[in-house]
């Protein structure tokens, strides 16, 4: 009986240059349709999103000393150069966090329509501030709001219900900052719905951050300032309560030979002397940290002070019908080769 032997051969599809034309010939009135028609309707959809306008104010920060090598610096875990200044590559982080989103929250603001909210959170909470698609985007995303526990003793620690946590993560969304990686010029930015509310959170984080990054330098030497006033105070009463006793005392022994007398009225007149150059002397110092604490106040320059923008940042009309004019040709050419030419056959 002759042995059967199974001979495998495989089949090769080649497709040539020639065929690849001819089928986007074939199909390019086709293509070309879909992709008007994606575009339309691309545009089309744009008119349902919501415009929004974008504020933004540019600021030059005085740099430290040590401007070339605070990623160095970071790196090794500071925060900070060696004269005491916070680098501006940390300005966005600040801009970032919890504290900044409670603050945001509590700023009154001013919409286009001229009605005055007594805070950022009461305009995000009010009913039309919210579009049709976006709500119908958000629908069913809520959460529960029931409160976080809360720590059993008062300890500082935070603690937000799911409504105040959505609420501050969103405040501290709307606002964002970008430092120049070569010159550290500060742009901060905000994109919202309302041109003037967009504008008047800029104006608001500007003053934020310059606030936030003032205390953070001069804190020490504010503390020395506050230190001395006390210590200033306390010497200037021991001067006039040594000056009070010497004079008093020289009163009541004035027409007195005794030695004993003579002895007295020169301890009160060293104490006298000790305490007044101790108040000369703590005078001199605080009047020296009140100098050094306007010396280290950073300095910042408005290179692009806030305005009320006047044109819309997006939606972008445009750039979203090539989108999907582009997507328009990929589920076209897809529909066409795997359902009406059923080209993928061919490589079963």
């Amino acid at each position: 009986m002759p042995d059967i032997q199974s001979v495998k051969t495989t089949d090769t599809v080649e497709i040539s240059f020639i065929e690849v034309l001819g089928f986007f010939k074939r199909y390019f009135l086709v293509l070309v349709v879909a992709a008007i028609a994606f575009g339309i309707l691309g545009v089309a959809i744009s008119f349902l999103l919501e415009k929004r306008y974008t504020a933004q104010t540019i600021l030059l920060p005085e740099l430290g000393s040590s401007r070339n090598g605070s990623f160095f610096s970071m790196a090794l875990g500071a925060g900070s150069d060696p004269s005491g200044k916070l680098v501006p590559e940390l300005y966005p982080n600040i801009l970032s966090t919890v504290p900044f989103g409670q603050y945001l929250l509590k700023v009154p603001v001013v919409d286009q329509d001229n009605v005055s909210y007594t805070s950022l959170e009461n305009f995000m909470k009010r009913d039309s501030s919210q579009s049709f698609l976006s709500r119908l985007l958000s629908f069913g995303s809520k959460k529960s709001d029931k409160p976080a526990p809360k720590p059993k003793t008062d300890i500082g620690i935070l603690s937000f219900t799911m409504e105040q946590e959505r609420l501050v993560n969103a405040a501290k969304g709307l606002v964002q900052a970008t430092v120049g990686a070569t010159d550290g010029i500060i742009t901060i930015e905000s994109e919202m719905t309302d041109p003037v509310v967009a504008a008047m959170l800029v104006s608001a984080s500007e003053k934020y951050l310059i606030e936030y990054v003032t205390n953070y330098t001069v804190s020490k030497t504010t503390q020395q300032v506050e230190f001395l006033q006390k210590r200033v105070e306390e010497a200037k009463k021991r001067q006039q309560g040594a000056e009070y006793a010497l004079q008093a005392y020289r009163d009541s022994h004035r027409n007195t030979f005794l030695n004993v007398a003579r002895i007295e009225e020169q301890r009160l007149q060293a104490e006298y002397v000790l305490s007044q150059a101790i108040y000369s002397d703590l005078s001199n110092k605080l009047e020296q940290f009140k100098i050094r604490e306007k010396e280290e106040k950073p300095v910042f320059k408005v290179l692009e002070p806030v305005r009320v923008p006047l044109s819309k940042s997006s939606p972008k009309r445009f750039f979203i019908g090539i989108i999907f004019s582009v997507l328009g040709v990929f589920f076209t050419l897809s529909y066409v080769i795997f359902f009406k030419e059923k080209l993928h056959k061919q490589f079963v």
